[in-house]
């Protein structure tokens, strides 16, 4: 009989909490150990789960079998985390973006390819059947040449009510770009093709120098494509959008919602389209393919050689917003 994958979490915010549900629902896991710096959190997670609780996850690595951790932390510690978990041999998933910045996203990458460990990250979009129709859309030639894209962020709210923290509205680790970004960069370079240098301006309050964006334009120049014109909007009294748009010379794609796909011929209307596949809890299926990738099986994972494309945009528009310039984005 084949044992389960022992788990540790480091981390027990909102998001860490989420992903704690995937694993604890997957036979084929035992969450062994948690750790955060709040002691009674910690406690309260591992009571049920028959788990040990921390709050050094040094001393966690020491003393507990781990065959996988997942780094659920604010992203000015993923790259001291992640470093120690990889020197104690273990298999890691981290959260997004994969660091603080591109260097730091590097040595990551680096320190994990040379121990030979999984290593991934969570993006919940990845191989959602909706991405995966949208991405069919596009590559298919049904929409003639490629004219245009347009990647639009709206939240009536930042931070999001279910997100409230001390760090996600700041401007050193937080901000909706730099949050909900990477899952729309990750659709972006895996559909339509690398990033070659970015344009950015980004609005601030003027009461608050710690504060993150409130509204952001900018614009992506692709390697080979059209260019993608992003414009992120917060705290308006409207609801939530997240949606990417693709204008062709005989027809438009794109993602509403989100994840749901919507295409139109010519001047027709967009109208939603079925979605291939069935639909499984993102928890779920990024669990399962950590699970067979620990065992040495097939698994289809997000790993940090695109964390750190994400990262090399995430860098370039952060630059470009300081300069006012375009910024050439460093090519993994």
């Amino acid at each position: 009989m084949t044992s389960p994958v022992r788990v540790g979490v480091i981390g027990l915010g909102a998001i860490g909490q989420s992903l704690l549900k995937a694993f604890t629902a997957e036979p084929e896991v035992q969450v062994t150990a948690v750790c955060d710096v709040d002691a009674s959190l910690a406690e309260r997670t591992a009571r049920p789960l028959a788990a040990s609780a921390w709050t050094d996850y040094r001393r966690m690595l020491d003393a507990v079998d781990l065959d996988l951790v997942y780094v659920a932390v604010p992203p000015r510690h993923h790259h001291a985390i992640a470093l120690d978990v990889i020197t104690a041999g273990k298999h890691i998933l981290c959260e997004k973006p994969l660091a603080l910045t591109l260097a730091e996203a590097q040595d990551m990458q680096r320190a994990a390819q040379a121990a030979g460990v999984v290593h991934a990250l969570n993006l919940p979009l990845h191989a959602d059947p909706g991405i995966e129709t949208f991405r069919r859309l596009v590559g298919d030639g049904s929409l003639g040449v490629l004219r245009r894209a347009e990647l639009t962020l709206v939240f009536p709210q930042w931070p999001r009510g279910w997100q409230q923290n001390p760090w996600i509205g700041g401007r050193e680790q937080g901000g909706p770009i730099r949050e909900v970004g990477p899952h729309l960069l990750h659709v972006i370079l895996t559909t339509l093709g690398p990033v070659k240098r970015v344009w950015t301006h980004a609005e601030y309050p003027v009461d608050d120098l710690a504060a993150c964006e409130i509204a952001a334009l900018g614009t992506l120049e692709l390697v080979d494509g059209p260019l993608i014109v992003v414009s992120c909007l917060t705290n308006v009294p409207r609801p939530e959008q997240v949606s990417l748009t693709v204008y062709g010379s005989r027809g438009t794609a794109g993602l509403v919602n989100w994840a749901s796909p919507v295409a139109a011929s010519g001047q027709a209307p967009l109208e939603g389209v079925p979605v291939e596949g069935a639909r499984v809890p993102s928890g779920a299926r990024l669990v399962r393919a950590l699970v067979s990738r620990v065992r040495g099986g097939p698994g289809d994972l997000v790993d940090f050689t695109m964390g750190v494309r994400i990262q090399a945009v995430l860098d370039a528009w952060e630059r470009s917003s300081s300069t006012g310039t375009w910024v050439d984005v460093a090519q993994a």
